[in-house]
């Protein structure tokens, strides 16, 4: 199985992405602090952030939007979130989210979690990976 992966975390150029469903202004405010904290103790690059504060129902969110136009543009080649769930809870907008970073070449990086576990978990994973076969893309993680 070949599928090409970003190696060098020292390359990634991260959009940091956070999404909360509180109404609590400071929930946004500590999850970016966060991300931020992280990226910096692992000497990534971020090169823009977004928040959004509402639920991760739907694609329809201008932080999300913000975050793709970032890698469509190739600014960003990464998102940088909590864990998978600030992409979404439900499955079919995960997926969609993951697939266009699949289709852009770009990863996932989860701070709080073990994203490839997240994915498998969640039953991710394994359609994902059969679409980089299929394709002869990267696996976003």
């Amino acid at each position: 199985m070949h599928q090409q992966q970003l190696t060098d975390e020292h390359e990634l150029k991260l959009w940091a992405y956070a999404r909360s469903s509180s109404s609590r202004p400071s929930v946004l405010i500590q999850q970016m602090q966060g991300l931020l904290a992280d990226a910096e103790r692992n000497h990534w690059t971020v090169v823009g952030t977004s928040q959004d504060m509402s639920t991760g129902r739907t694609l329809a969110r201008m932080g999300l939007r913000e975050a793709q136009s970032a890698v469509r543009q190739g600014l960003a080649n990464g998102i940088l979130v909590e864990d998978v769930g600030r992409l979404s809870h439900e499955y079919s907008t995960a997926l969609r989210v993951l697939e266009f970073l699949q289709d852009h070449g770009a990863v996932l990086i989860c701070t709080q979690t073990d994203v490839r576990y997240e994915l498998y978990i969640k039953g991710l994973s394994q359609p994902l990976q059969q679409r980089a076969m299929s394709k002869g893309g990267i696996v976003p993680w």
